[in-house]
């Protein structure tokens, strides 16, 4: 991936006011097409990312081009001015949209520089960002957030932001810890996080084996499994002992017959199964080491849960996430 320049542009004051939204135009750049087979409705779904000017937006956006190229998707920069949001002065307002259009025409234009084959466009839009992002989420392929750094613009990345868009989002949202993108190039294995509810499953899996058939890489589905508390307290080193065998062996077996239906959809892809007694989030941080991404599953319920396994990788894993919604 093309490293970002941090550095920014002056930036016209036409460039991007309220809900205006600014198309880039597609010159020929010699780039290679989309990858074959990504076509379909989703694809005329766009690629969200937030951008809020900081280093780590920035490389979000990098990450969100280049995934909006290999599935030849449309790219939406987005960023929310809180209207609610009570400033010291009319001046620090001025100052407030000038810094936001500045972020975002400095990210687009180099998105038209080095993407030059994605269809990007970008938007000022006054109204919360959690609450914008979750809304632009429903007709989305996904939300691409870097990390919690403050950048110089009241944006996506402060606070509990995060937080909420990952437990409102309908659209998987990918999670870009600072840093591990520049130094960590994509070039490893899709690790997908399997967990053992059906429908939750089905959302990783269609999510995992579609971003590997875009990236042309292999997909790793792992399952955690562990023993019944009061089994492991009562139980001898004998009957402990088989016991966990049989338990592994029932885990790999839900695993592989879940697989299945996938398999048969994407057969050039190779797939691994990886299963192992723990911690589901232990392991995914530790398979996570070197992979190009990490694809984990959020239940349906409200209130703002996410889960132990999120929170964890979320703030923790070497590589970037992705927070899938049971459908």
């Amino acid at each position: 991936m093309k490293h970002l320049p941090f550095e920014r542009e002056a930036v016209p004051r036409s460039v991007a006011h309220h809900t205006r939204t600014t198309p880039a135009p597609r010159p020929t750049t010699g780039r290679s097409p989309p990858p074959v087979g990504m076509r379909g409705d989703i694809v005329q779904q766009p690629v969200i990312v937030g951008v809020d000017g900081s280093s780590n937006s920035l490389l979000a956006v990098g990450w969100a081009a280049d995934e909006a190229h290999r599935r030849g998707a449309p790219l939406l920069l987005l960023h929310g001015h809180d209207p609610g949001h009570e400033p010291f002065s009319r001046r620090d307002t001025e100052k407030e949209h000038q810094a936001a259009e500045q972020a975002l025409h400095s990210a687009l234009s180099w998105v038209q520089d080095h993407f030059g084959d994605v269809e990007a466009g970008a938007e000022l839009v006054d109204s919360p960002e959690a609450e914008l992002l979750a809304e632009r989420g429903r007709e989305a392929q996904m939300i691409v957030l870097g990390s919690r750094r403050p950048g110089p613009v009241t944006g996506f990345l402060l606070g509990s932001v995060g937080l909420r868009v990952l437990s409102r989002a309908v659209c998987p949202v990918v999670m870009i810890r600072g840093g591990d993108v520049d130094r960590h190039p994509r070039k490893g294995e899709i690790v997908a996080g399997v967990p053992a509810e059906e429908k939750e499953a089905a959302a990783v899996l269609d999510f995992a084996f579609r971003t590997a058939a875009a990236h042309g890489v292999p997909l790793r589905a792992a399952r955690a499994w562990g023993l019944p508390a009061m089994f492991a307290q009562r139980s001898g080193a004998t009957s402990l002992s088989g016991r966990a065998g049989e338990i592994e062996g029932h885990n790999r077996s839900e695993l592989l017959d879940l697989l299945k239906p996938w398999r048969r959809r994407y057969p050039d892809i190779a797939v691994t199964e990886h299963v192992e007694r723990g911690f589901a989030a232990e392991m995914l941080m530790t398979l996570a080491a070197g992979a190009e991404l990490l694809v984990v599953g959020r239940s349906g319920r409200g209130g703002g849960y996410v889960g132990h396994v999120v929170h964890s990788t979320m703030h923790f894993a070497n590589a970037p996430v992705a927070v899938v919604p049971a459908e």
